[in-house]
């Protein structure tokens, strides 16, 4: 068989290309992290393809794509696309009207895969470790079994179902039950690719690929990648091809040769062959390639040319970096930056650059403090043979500068993983990034934080003593002062229902001013904010029962007398959310009480703010958090998904409650601490802006205190993503003008916060600044810099990024 060579380029997508599969006509179907699909025909008259179509609609990236053939699906008699994405929703797609044709929820986490089967079922697999199997936009059946994400899954010809996991297995499924169970590999199984007349191949991140019989027999191992293999894909006639993170794709013959190596910019998620034996790789370096063995579709010799010359390029200055490590020169991988880039501040305190002078390479360091570059000194090459140190006892990995750089054996039998991390950066923060980006489970973070506290030996340090930590998260919450009404405390807002002295409230230290002293600078915010002030047991049992009595005389669902009464459900419920405050955590909720909360929470808006406020404190506790995001909402309800976005939907609703509205949109900003929860108000995103937005004007200080509080939230989360998410961020952007001009002079803390969201948001990306400046902060900056005090302080921060 003749070599692969290039065909053409894909270009289109603003960023990594995360999942690809083809039409029988051999066109070509692209999902990115720009949270778009594209859909590629042939040009016909060349080698290239061209761009037809582009769906939007999904609210993240899309992970997972499969075809769906015309007639299959009621509602695409042309055909169409099924996608998945990390927003956890699985949506089709026509592909002659561009509409979504249905969209499946259902999903906690996000969806790594997705099928069609012949009669037209739709199945999906995601991180939650479930496989759920859709039939006419309903969900009919769940498949669990699984003790980690399911990431891959492949139908045999016979019409059963495989799934490859995190745990390491690949479980056979039959009638809706799991018949066997293969102990695949010794890390996560991240692609299933069919092998007709033979069986089926894996990929693995333990970096090698598997034959099996269909019988559950491994016949081969490809065995050739240096690092985790993402997909793969097979032919007929036995070539697999396969895509992994050491930025190649290889060809294989199924007895494991392996027939070409061919480097790529950057890592492969994906991988797919054309119906005439081309294949598509999907690069993260935004591109899509398509390889062809047949001359006649060559790619013109200047496009095959220029990308020759780029590859050589990237290798001959790896190979450069690395002579000159060696000797002492720069390390392997370094990126010299041109000095111009010190001109603009950075993006974190202690973020590192190195910049080109002359001919050696020179690390500066910004120092939030000075709001100044400082230099380190120069760049030169270790001994090492990996990682090289740098000045100071730094280290590098993946062509960045970091402080530590660990081998870790995360298990047994797997090859080391790297661990890399700076001075100041939270152990919680980097443990979440770490298993995140090798597909490890969440179990393994508190070994992972002490790995850092002990081998950093007090450079990385976790929270000072007193201050709350969550174990899964790190964030801090708010702890409440020693005396009343201290700064930054979101405000007691007392209860707008009258009678009672049910106080709905929230509150604690403020982390921009550390209860009171003000930091050297406000931005960018770090830290999520929460509400975890306990109102009064007895003030809120009062209410509860009025609110109860008042729901009955209107014909609702009151509560009980055994659920009222002492040591009753509700009992249980007051003892658990002050718990869920503290730091021994409520722990899940009994049946019987999440029953009681299920039924106030479905109480009219006017009635409603009581069961919110317990909400608000239950979703403190990471157990008690995951079951009321997971609870299914009334059948009927519209707007924002399940048990807790019923609620909040009917907060919002007209006639406005502010009572309601405040312990909304506080249930909703509690919700980032834990990583259940998280998802959440990550994946409802837009519908809860939805809701909020309503009251952005609200003449309740307590309302727009509680958006400007979620605002920053939001910003916090965005600001930890790779994905520029510029769609949500103007809707932020919009939110804060709003809540900024509907706040008075005497409103210091909604404008503060709100105006800290803006430069958190600001300070990321230009496009974000130029949204801000479009929407005319830099003028509503420039007058609240007069304010003095705080909202000054921060506006003029604002002001000052913006006009990078």
């Amino acid at each position: 068989m003749a070599d692969f060579k290039l065909r053409c380029e894909l270009r289109g997508h603003l960023e990594d290309v995360r999942s690809v599969c083809i039409t029988p006509e051999g066109n070509v179907l692209t999902g990115s992290r720009d949270k778009t699909i594209k859909l590629w025909a042939p040009d016909g008259h060349d080698s290239g393809f061209s761009e037809v179509l582009t769906l939007v609609g999904h609210t993240d990236f899309v992970s997972a794509l499969a075809y769906l053939a015309p007639g299959v699906l009621e509602g695409c008699p042309n055909g169409g696309v099924v996608s998945g994405s990390r927003d956890t929703t699985v949506q089709v797609w026509d592909l002659k009207t561009a509409a979504v044709v249905q969209r499946l929820e259902g999903h906690q986490y996000q969806v790594t895969a997705v099928l069609v089967t012949p009669d037209g079922d739709i199945v999906s697999a995601a991180l939650d470790k479930s496989i759920r199997v859709w039939r006419g936009g309903q969900c009919v059946q769940v498949l669990e079994g699984h003790e980690a994400a399911v990431l891959c899954l492949l139908q045999l010809p016979n019409g059963d179902l495989l799934s490859g996991s995190g745990d390491c297995t690949i479980k056979v499924w039959s009638g809706g039950k799991c018949t066997h169970t293969i102990a695949a590999h010794s890390d996560s199984v991240r692609g299933l690719a069919l092998l007709p007349g033979v069986g089926v191949v894996s990929a693995s991140h333990d970096q090698t690929l598997k034959v099996w019989t269909f019988s559950g027999e491994c016949i081969a191992e490809l065995v050739g990648h240096t690092s985790l293999v993402y997909c793969d894909a097979a032919t007929p006639d036995g070539l697999v091809a396969s895509g992994s993170e050491d930025n190649t794709a290889k060809l294989w013959h199924a007895d494991g040769t392996c027939l070409q190596t061919i480097e790529h910019p950057s890592n492969l998620w994906g991988v797919a062959f054309l119906p005439n034996g081309d294949f598509v790789t999907a690069c993260s370096d935004h591109v899509a390639y398509v390889w062809t063995h047949a001359a006649e579709r060559h790619a013109p010799a200047a496009v095959a040319q220029a990308y020759e010359e780029a590859m050589a390029a990237k290798h001959e200055a790896a190979q450069q970096a690395q002579q000159a490590s060696a000797g002492g020169g720069l390390p392997a991988g370094l990126k010299l930056e041109d000095p111009s880039v010190l001109l603009m501040p950075g993006a974190r305190d202690g973020q590192t650059k190195v910049v080109q002078e002359g001919s050696a390479g020179v690390a500066y360091a910004w120092d939030a403090a000075k709001g100044e570059w400082e230099r380190i000194g120069e760049v030169v090459g270790g001994d090492g043979d990996g990682d090289n140190v740098a000045g100071g006892g730094s280290k590098w990995h993946n062509g960045q500068l970091w402080d530590y750089v660990f081998d870790v054996d995360a298990e047994e039998g797997a090859p080391p993983r790297k661990l890399a991390l700076n001075r100041g950066d939270n152990p919680y923060d980097v443990a979440d990034r770490f298993l995140e980006d090798h597909g490890l489970p969440q179990s393994y973070k508190e070994q992972v934080v002490e790995f850092i506290l002990r081998n950093t030996q007090g450079g990385v340090q976790a929270a000072a003593a007193g201050q709350y930590v969550d174990p899964f998260t790190g964030a801090s919450a708010y702890v409440p002062p020693a005396t009343s009404g201290g700064a930054g405390s979101g405000g007691a807002g007392g209860s707008s229902s009258g009678g009672g002295g049910y106080a709905v409230t929230g509150g604690g230290a403020d982390p921009f001013t550390g209860g009171g002293a003000a930091p050297l600078t406000h931005l960018p915010a770090k830290s999520y904010l929460v509400y975890d002030q306990v109102p009064g047991r007895d003030g809120i049992r009062r209410k509860v029962a009025e609110f109860s009595a008042a729901v009955a005389a209107g014909g609702g669902q009151a509560l009980s007398d055994a659920e009222l009464a002492e040591g009753g459900t509700l009992d249980s419920l007051l003892s658990r959310a002050a718990a869920a405050a503290g730091s021994s955590g409520s722990g899940a909720l009994p049946d019987a009480d999440l029953a009681t909360l299920s039924k106030m929470l479905s109480w009219p808006a006017a009635q409603l703010f009581p069961a919110l406020d317990l909400a608000r404190l239950l979703v403190l506790d990471r157990a008690a958090g995951g079951q009321l995001v997971a609870a299914a909402g009334p059948a009927a309800a519209q707007g924002v998904p399940g048990l807790l976005g019923a609620a909040v939907s009917a907060a919002y609703a007209d006639p406005p409650v502010p009572a309601a509205q405040q312990t909304a949109v506080r249930l909703a900003c509690n919700c980032f601490l834990h990583q259940p929860t998280l998802f959440w108000v990550q994946s409802a995103g837009s519908r809860l802006l939805d809701c909020f937005a309503q009251a952005a004007g609200s003449p309740s200080k307590n309302v727009r205190q509680g958006l400007a509080t979620l605002l920053v939230n939001y910003a916090v989360w965005l600001c930890k993503l790779a994905s520029a998410e510029l769609e949500f961020k103007s809707r932020l952007l919009v939110l804060a003008v709003k809540v900024l001009n509907a706040s008075p002079a005497d409103d210091t803390e909604t404008r503060f916060r709100a105006l800290v969201a803006v430069g958190t948001l600001a300070g990321e990306h230009s496009k974000v600044r130029g949204l801000a400046r479009e929407l005319g902060f830099l003028p509503l900056t420039g007058s609240l810099k007069t304010a003095g005090g705080k909202v000054g302080e921060v506006a003029a921060e604002v002001a000052q990024k913006l006009r990078l």
